[in-house]
């Protein structure tokens, strides 16, 4: 072990860095960590040098590596070329450690004042089998900085409507707010970001400012600064989700809040070492306004001809008035509403599952369908108004088809409905 990464073990468990995110950080075994915590001396590793046949070039790799993050497959290209007979595998141990070798930057925990933040973010947890299939499942948790309370949800979707109830659910949950919450930079949140320059998504800031807090989102690629929401997923897993029997999600959910109340928010914290329902009465949240602002979802779709619209994978019926238009839906809680201009003309419980088709018989009642007449002579006549030169393909439709013939005008005349008369002369 380098004397840099001992100084830093030392240094971070003196800090109250658990031992694992010691060993993730500094990419060293758990054990090795464990060893060099407990020992007061370097353990000290003694090799009998040997000669390589990489040692020739050693300080080009080191000079190359010093300078960009190769890989070992680009390095042996180069040195190939240079002469090198040696294997891939002593090549990339050695790529192995000299990158190892480098120094991790270090982070300093950071605790917050009571009432001061919240963190969330989405775990995907596979999916969830129903009668119907699988349905994704992915979890919401919500973690109060001071306190450690924590709060869980699981949903079928991360869209923006399912974003603002599982706030809602744990604001309730809480008793209030903290004054900032901590995101990711997921895009129902930020539509985009260079840099410090931000641009959210107002519907959101709309609905922070109903509820008094201030979003903000971490550093792309600074996963430290929002560990205290990232980290309990793990322990959700192992502590609840893993080997859990429920039925549906509604069934999942009432199981994971009694596991919050009886479990994950009786036990002592690690960190704290106190129990997270005890702090939560120092939190001083921000109480809750009497009216629940409900986010929606907005877009224009098109419908099409046979008075359907598409949305996530699925087809839902309007009223056949409506096909071939521009319409408006928004999506609501669990309801998708469909509306032409401002007036509303369809609402559809929404499917998370792929590939539905989701029909209102009321919006195909009453739908004009063609009337054709019965008898055969009546039917060719109809034809021939519509295709006047078809006389020799009539006459030998009849020789061939008999008293059918009249079914396979009728068939072709429907057509019309779908068809230029033009592609079908």
């Amino acid at each position: 072990m380098k004397l840099e990464d001992w100084a830093m073990i030392k240094y971070l468990h003196k800090e109250g860095v658990p031992v694992s995110r010691i060993a993730e950080e500094l990419g060293i075994n758990r054990k090795t960590v464990a060893k060099a915590i407990k020992d007061d001396e370097r353990p000290e590793y003694k090799r009998h040098p040997r000669g390589s046949m990489l040692d020739p070039y050693k300080e080009y790799i080191k000079q190359r590596l010093g300078k960009y993050n190769l890989t070992a497959t680009r390095i042996l290209r180069e040195i190939r070329s240079q002469g090198y007979p040696g294997s891939y595998t002593i090549l990339k141990e050695y790529v192995h450690q000299i990158k190892g070798a480098k120094p991790k930057p270090a982070f300093v925990r950071f605790e917050t004042s009571p009432g001061q933040q919240a963190q969330m973010d989405w775990s995907e947890f596979g999916f969830l089998e129903t009668d119907k299939g699988k349905m994704k499942l992915w979890c919401f948790s919500m973690i109060l900085g001071y306190s450690r309370m924590l709060y869980v949800e699981f949903a079928h979707s991360q869209n923006l409507p399912a974003l603002g109830q599982a706030h809602i659910n744990a604001f309730r949950y809480f008793g209030g707010v903290t004054n900032t919450i901590l995101y990711d930079n997921m895009k129902t949140i930020v539509l985009s970001r260079e840099g410090e320059n931000i641009q959210w998504n107002p519907q959101f800031m709309d609905f922070a400012s109903h509820y008094g807090f201030l979003p903000s989102v971490c550093q792309p690629g600074r996963k430290e600064t929002k560990g205290k929401v990232e980290r309990p997923f793990s322990y959700i897993r192992s502590s609840f989700f893993e080997g859990q029997d429920y039925t549906d999600l509604c069934n999942l959910n009432e199981k994971s809040r009694f596991w919050l109340d009886n479990v994950a928010n009786v036990r002592i914290h690690a960190t704290t070492q106190a129990v997270p329902f005890d702090r939560l009465k120092e939190e001083n949240l921000q109480p809750l306004r009497d009216k629940d602002y409900v986010l929606e979802h907005t877009e224009m779709r098109r419908s099409s001809k046979d008075c359907y619209i598409s949305f996530c994978g699925n087809r839902y019926s309007i009223p056949y008035q409506y096909s071939c238009r521009d319409l408006t839906i928004k999506e609501k809680s669990h309801e998708l509403m469909i509306f032409f201009g401002e007036q509303q003309i369809a609402v559809h419980s929404i499917s998370y599952q792929k590939g539905q088709v989701i029909t209102d018989p009321k919006h195909f009642a009453g739908i004009p369908r063609p009337a054709y007449p019965s008898g055969m002579r009546a039917i060719r006549e109809k034809f021939l108004s519509h295709f006047p030169g078809a006389n020799p393909f009539v006459d030998g439709l009849i020789s061939a088809k008999y008293g059918n013939a009249g079914y396979h005008m009728l068939q072709i005349l429907s057509l019309l409905e779908d068809y230029p008369q033009e592609v079908l002369e």
